[in-house]
């Protein structure tokens, strides 16, 4: 009697406990993390190193309050290449962001306009671009073309 009763709070606490599905986003589809979305479009992501949330936060200025996810990744080579994708916490925090995202550009430009010829030009065309709550900045002789890929659904 008594293995009863524990068998039935067992499967109780079971049953109360949150249910083992994948976060969802507003539209109820399955949230992808930017890092599966990034690994999935960027053709050279072994060839870039990852920046931390530490990173982030001395690079940029962003605060953990002001994102729920990221990816930031860089060349060690100085071509230039660079990719920073960042799922704002909400719509404040994602104008924000997008305002950050278009001033470490600027700097960027400013930074190699007289010394990484190369990586000026490919920065140059480079753009920040928003899609809901998702800012993205791609730096590549691609990076249009990945930006599009990666908002794809944001």
């Amino acid at each position: 009697m008594i293995l009863g009763i524990l068998a039935a709070a067992v499967l109780m606490l079971t049953a109360c406990g949150a249910p083992k599905t994948s976060p969802e986003n507003e539209a109820g589809k399955v949230a992808v993390s930017l890092r599966e979305k990034v690994e999935s479009v960027i053709p050279d992501k072994d060839s870039l190193g990852p920046l931390t949330a530490e990173d982030l936060e001395d690079v940029l200025g962003v605060t953990p309050s002001d994102y729920s996810d990221f990816i930031f990744l860089q060349s060690e080579a100085m071509d230039g290449r660079e990719v920073l994708v960042i799922r704002a916490a909400d719509k404040d925090a994602a104008g924000k962001l997008t305002g950050i995202a278009e001033s470490y550009l600027e700097r960027r430009l400013n930074e190699t306009r007289s010394y990484a010829p190369e990586a000026y030009q490919v920065l140059s065309q480079a753009k920040v671009q928003t899609k809901n709550l998702t800012v993205a900045l791609i730096v590549g002789p691609d990076g249009a073309k990945e930006t599009e890929a990666i908002l794809a659904g944001e």
